[in-house]
């Protein structure tokens, strides 16, 4: 009885000592979250308004939006409920409504400031125009998110002085939204440069396949080519000594009937041409989500290897190689961590561009098979993501 006592005594002891050190514990993590939450109100006191702007609507901008607005949520700058994961932005008044619930934070969005020009550039360099006005004109907006090239190219104007934010850009320098370097060479601008990503890609293609005569689809509106990283493709094949074969048409529209039969015949066309040896791929809306191997199958039937620079889904569903960066939550959680500097007093120009992304090496098998190709072992052990078989 006495032994027992004692390990009863000593298992209480215990107990209550284990149960002081947890509540011990759990007001010091309190108080740190009390600390964490203060730290981040507002440098000034006053929260930036934020507006939006795109040229049209892609699925990276989505993303991009969704995953810096996550961030910027998980560290205590934006209100409201965590913005969900199929939160589309330009879709049943969703940014207006998502808006009116981040009323308190350092970020709070302008129920009536996203700006969407639907593909259609006159429209949209209207809209950039009226937006400008705005801002100059009034206080009610603080802080510009661009998402893309070309509303990178509407919107970087340092005359605004307030903080404009280029988001996903292809190709920033070419298109001329900013100047080289590692940091703005404009005041108030900030743009991300995602360095030697598409060239990367392009040089990664060439050396597995060493073709001749690259096919490329590309869009027949100038100003949408620098988004396709046109003037890198055309850089790298006068270096590589290869030659580009391109097929153009309005592959990148808000009509998407018009793009994905735009497309398709480029896919046709491309087919047709025995010079042809191999299938690049740029971004655009011409591309179906849900009839893309269709799309492309003229050039399977072909055995031609295709590279596609969107990434994942269209290896998915067809094209035989990409590097993705399928969710671009390191894209956003960059952007996220700018902003947080830019709302704690640093210059939006003193704040590096300079983004690396993780970009995983993605490979269709049944593509694979279908244009007999066989990789290389060196291939295999860099592929990070491998699909055995074709979404249809």
């Amino acid at each position: 009885m006495h032994l027992y006592g004692c390990k009863r005594i000593m298992f209480l002891h215990n107990f209550f000592k284990r149960s002081f050190k947890a509540f011990i514990l759990g007001q010091v993590l309190l108080s740190f979250a009390a600390f964490s939450a203060q730290s981040t109100q507002c440098s000034l006191g006053n929260a930036y308004k934020v507006a939006v702007f795109q040229a049209g609507s892609y699925s990276d901008f989505q993303k991009v939006f969704r995953q810096t607005t996550l961030a910027l949520q998980r560290n205590g700058f934006i209100n409201g409920e965590l913005i969900d994961r199929n939160f589309l932005l330009d879709k049943n008044n969703s940014f207006q409504k998502m808006a009116q619930k981040t009323h308190g934070g350092c970020i709070e969005f302008v129920e009536d400031g996203f700006y969407d020009g639907y593909w259609d550039h006159d429209k949209a360099k209207e809209l950039a125009d009226t937006l400008k006005n705005r801002i100059k004109s009034s206080n009610d907006i603080s802080m510009v998110w661009a998402l893309g090239t070309v509303a990178g190219q509407m919107l970087t104007d340092s005359s605004l002085n307030v903080p404009v934010l280029v988001m996903t850009p292809t190709d920033p320098e070419s298109s001329g939204i900013i100047g080289p370097g590692e940091f703005s060479n404009k005041k108030n601008i900030h743009v991300q440069k995602e360095m030697n990503r598409y060239e990367s890609e392009l040089r990664l293609f060439y050396n597995t396949f060493k073709f001749k005569n690259l096919g490329v689809i590309i869009d027949d509106n100038p100003i949408n080519q620098p988004g396709q990283a046109v003037p890198i493709i055309r850089k790298l094949s006068q270096e590589l000594k290869f030659n580009l074969i391109e097929c153009k048409g309005p592959v990148i529209g808000d009509n998407h009937a018009k793009t994905q039969s735009a497309f398709s015949t480029c896919a046709l066309n491309l087919a047709a041409n025995d010079a042809v040896d191999a299938v690049y791929i740029p971004m655009g809306n011409g591309a179906s989500h849900d009839n893309f191997y269709y799309q492309i199958k003229p050039l399977i039937d072909r055995k031609l290897p295709i590279f596609s620079q969107t990434g994942e889904n269209e290896v998915q569903m067809g094209a035989l190689m990409a590097l993705s960066n399928a969710d671009l939550q390191a894209s956003g959680e960059f952007e996220a961590r700018v902003i947080e500097r830019i709302v704690k007093g640093e210059k939006p120009e003193m704040i590096s561009q300079y983004y690396y992304a993780p970009l995983n090496l993605c490979l269709n098998l049944e593509t694979a098979r279908l244009i007999d190709f066989k990789p290389s072992f060196d291939l295999l052990i860099g592929v990070d993501l491998v699909f055995d078989r074709i979404k249809k």
